[in-house]
Parts: C-alpha cells; structure tokens; sequence
C-alpha cells in the first residue's frame, strides 16, 4: 500500500545511510521512490535494528537495483511497539510483511579459494610455505616496530601461510583491464562467509591494487600478490601441483633459492633487494622471504569439496590494445573518443549554446592524431556545487568520540572571504555547498534543466566544502543523476536540494525537466545521496 500524510511527515533516512538512524525505540516503514510500503517493523533500538547486515530483510532489500528505499520512523516507548507495528501492519498491508524470509546460503570458504585459482592458475604459481609465524618471536616484534602488523594478526599467528604469486606481465600489456579483471576476481561476493581481504589498508581502503590479499581457509592462510618483472628473471623451472585440488604452479627448489637469496617481500608482494644498501625495514622485508620453504604437496584438505562450474568463472577479457578503427586509422578507444566529441560540438551547435562557455570548445578541438593522446580530465571535468538533502553544511552534522568524549566532526569551509570551519567563525559564510566535479560538456548541455539543483559559481557570501565527512571515515556522497546519449555516452551529475525539496520531489522535477528537453535518444536514472566510507 501507498504511504500516507501521516508518514511523509514522519522524519526519514535513506536505507544506504541507516548508520545514522537514531539510537531510540520505535517503528520503522520502509518506502520506495513511488511510495510503496515494502515493510514495517518495530526496534528497540532503531540504528542496531539496521547496523550492518543484520537486517532479516536487507538482502531481499538490496536485490531490488532499481529502487530507490528511505526508512521512515517514529519514536515510540518500547511498551507502546507491539500494539502499534500491529495496527500499523492492518492498516498499510506492506509488500513484505507476512512474507517468508529467503534462506541466505552461505558457501564454504575453500570453494571461494577453488574459484579464485581455477580463474588465476594461468598467471600465478607457487613461491612457497612458510611455518606459522607465532614461532619466530624476534619476526613477530620487528613487525610491531615497523608497523607492519598486517603480518601478525592474531588470526593468521598460528597458521601456516601459503604464499602465490601473481605474474602481471602474463595478464597482458593493458594496465586498466588487468586491474579490472583482477577487481572482478577479488570482488566482494555476499553469499560467503569469507571474503578475499587486504592484508595492508590505510583508513579501511588498501594502499596499492596489487598489496597482498589473504584468505584463511581450513586452518591455512592464503596470501597472494604480486612478482616484479626483474625478479621473475631468476626463476629458472616450475614444477606441477595442487592447492585445495586445483592444479597450479610451483616454483622449483633452486628458483626458490634464489628467490630467497635475491628478493626481498614487502607489502606490494616480491621485488628485487638493492645490493648497495640494506636498510633496517628491508631486513624485516629479507626475513620474511627466507622463512619461505618449498610447497611439495596439497596442504589444504577440502571439508566439503563443492562442485564448481567453471563456464560462470571470470575468464581474462580480449586484449584489445591494438584493435584499430578501419576509418581512421586509430585505435578503437581513441577513434571513439573522436566520434563522442564530434557527436557534442554538433548536437551543442544545432541547440545553439554557446561552445566557448566553460572553455569546452577547449576540450571539444582536442582531438586524438596519434596514440600517444591523453584524454586529460583537466579540460574534461569542472566543479560544480550541490546542497545535500543529507542537511546543512554550515554547522557539523556527525560526531567521533576522543578519549571517552563525544567530539563535533569539523569540515573546512573554502570561499571568497578564506579558509575556516564549521566549528569557527560560521557566519563567515551564510550557505554552505558541497563541493563536486561533471563532465564540463554534459553539463554544457543539461545547464538549463539542471541549473537549480547545483550551480557553478558561488557569491561572496557562500563558501564550499569539498567533502563533507559526518565520521572519521564516512562522507556523503551526493545524488546523481546518470544521462546516456545516443545510447553509447554516458556522464554521472551529482545534483542536491533546490529550496529544501525532498530527494523524491527532486528527481521528479528533474525527470520532467529532461523529459520535455528534446534531446534526442536521452536516457537518464537516478542514484540516491548516501554516506559512504
């Protein structure tokens, strides 16, 4: 059922942002962008109800891509929750109240590790076993003192560590595919109850693509990185055995040796030592390879030993690198680059806008004449700046607690009148927007349908912060509106509030606005505002 006066005036959060619900009892509905109640429940405390996953009906949730969710709640005494989440449920009839909760298969870890080898086993191999770590008490102190304690969790303390190798110059000669095809083997799958991690991460995210990633898996831990092209050089000879019965790669005996004698093993995987020097963090670097032994024989016992269809794995892509446009010569990337730009300066041309306005006829006669072309974001992107329907960035909006003590989260402000924050000297600037980036010819273009829900030059009395953290690590992410043209192009535009609309208020307008815009073979779709870490 729709939802009605009473709940729209009801305070809201979108469901990505529910880490921000209140920490109160009370009832919650669950609404979509069309108004459709999908569920309503009762909490005692209304942000555990919904921290993390725990939710009974995220996953149900989630599965719905194109929905577009917003918890709505209202404080209640937990004496008063059962009688009115009853009335509540008689009264709206929720899409999914009363409805069965789907099973959440959850699949043993070894068959992730038997996937993720089945789909790299061409490109990696073997370097060694090592002996757990908890044995080498001078190994596990040099880590603490060199803050590397990745090495010597308490998890991976006992276990022995299989160490792989991946060879990056087998994967092809396209940095941007490798990496995609990499992500895609590694990428976060929810229905195991372990998942591929990095071993080294700064501020939860990692440092490097290719840092080690580790899998503890039935009483072994896996740990996978790269291998330098150089060190590569001294591998003499592969033998052939099996991890978690999946046929692999060994490094023999004396490449090991070698190996061991000239690398050192750091954070980003296996690299050659420089002969001239040897510094106090390489020593740490040298030990951890020379604990390595040679890998003989498959350690890792399968318990449940799952079958695996290999035609769903993810398999390397096509090189295309030299793929070339039969017209122009070029390559196919930078021929279509060629053809998007033509394709703009025209359709611009025939509305009549002006190309010169933010220097996108700039950008626009930067054609590609050879394959050395760069498609330099500098000329492609500008700043534009969004209001959020998260709230007002004048004063802080998210708390981190200090020593026991609840500290005001403090962005800095940037404007005409100088730097400040919010915490200081507020009134300095009366509005405060957040900073974002476009594609400067996309917005060029959507300008006039789109000019109230973001502007591009700020007055004296407004200042900008250029992201808004509400936590140490969280910050929001504003809405955006995704346009595709001719069914081939396509930009993200964030877009906030116009005058304290509601998000659904917004993306209505707007959808009007490019609906009647006569643009032809416009698409578009929205993405909610939400806080991300």
């Amino acid at each position: 059922m729709s939802e009605d006066e009473h709940i729209l005036q009801l305070p809201h959060i979108s469901l990505k942002s529910r880490t921000l619900l209140p920490e109160e009892s009370g009832i919650y509905y669950v609404v979509d962008e069309k108004s459709i109640i999908w569920y309503i429940g009762k909490a005692q405390n209304l942000r555990s109800r919904w921290t993390g996953d725990s939710h009974h009906r995220l996953d149900q949730l989630q599965k719905q891509r194109k929905k577009q969710f917003t918890i709505y709640y209202e404080l209640l005494p937990e004496s008063l929750l059962d009688l009115i989440e009853q009335q509540r449920i008689e009264i709206y009839s929720p899409q999914l109240n009363g409805t069965q909760v789907k099973a959440k298969k959850l699949r043993p870890t070894e068959t992730l590790l038997r996937e993720t080898l089945f789909s790299l086993a061409p490109y990696c191999f073997v370097l060694g076993v090592e002996s757990p770590r908890k044995e080498d008490i001078k190994f596990i102190e040099d880590s603490i003192n060199w803050q590397q304690n990745w090495r010597v969790k308490k998890a991976v303390l006992p276990l022995i560590v299989i160490h792989i190798c991946i060879n990056i110059s087998e994967l092809g000669y396209n940095w941007n595919s490798e990496m995609r095809f990499l992500r895609t083997i590694f990428r976060k799958r929810s229905n195991y109850y372990n998942n591929w991690e990095f071993a080294y991460t700064y501020k939860g995210k990692p440092i490097y693509e290719l840092a080690v990633r580790r899998l503890l898996v039935n009483g072994f831990a896996i740990e996978l990185y790269a291998i330098d092209k150089e060190a590569l050089e001294y591998i003499q000879g592969y033998d052939l055995t099996q991890v978690a019965k999946v046929e692999i790669r060994t490094v023999d005996d004396a490449s090991l040796a070698i190996l061991k004698n000239k690398c050192l093993l750091g954070i980003a995987g296996i690299s050659l030592a420089n002969d001239n020097q040897d510094y106090p963090y390489d020593q740490l670097s040298r030990k951890a390879i020379e604990r390595i032994y040679p890998y003989k024989q498959d350690l890792v016992k399968l318990l449940f030993d799952e079958d695996i269809d290999l035609s769903k794995l993810q398999v390397l892509p096509i090189d295309t690198r030299n793929l070339r446009d039969i017209n122009t010569g070029l390559l196919v990337r930078l021929a279509n680059i060629v053809q998007k730009k033509q394709y703009l300066a025209a359709l611009l041309t025939e509305r009549g806008i002006d190309l010169n306005r933010y220097e996108v006829n700039r950008y626009l006669e930067q054609l590609p004449k050879d394959d050395n072309y760069i498609d330099s974001s500098t000329y492609k992107r500008m700043n534009i700046f969004i209001k959020p329907f998260f709230g007002k960035l004048k004063e802080p909006i998210g708390d981190k607690i200090v020593n026991s003590e609840v500290i005001r989260m403090n962005n800095t402000i940037y404007g005409a009148k100088g730097m400040t924050s919010q915490i200081s000297l507020r009134e300095r600037y009366k509005e405060v927007y957040l900073q974002a980036t476009v594609d400067r010819v996309f917005w060029l273009l959507l300008e006039t349908y789109l000019s109230d829900f973001a502007k591009v030059k700020l007055n004296e009395e407004e200042g900008y912060i250029s992201k808004a953290y509400v936590s140490p690590r969280r910050f929001i992410a504003p809405a955006i509106v995704t346009v595709t043209l001719n069914g081939k192009w396509k930009a993200d535009i964030p877009f906030g509030s116009k005058d304290n609309m509601s998000y659904n208020a917004s993306i209505e307008a707007i959808a009007s606005l490019l609906q009647a815009s006569g643009i032809p073979k416009l698409k578009f779709s929205f993405t909610q505002e939400s806080i991300r870490t």
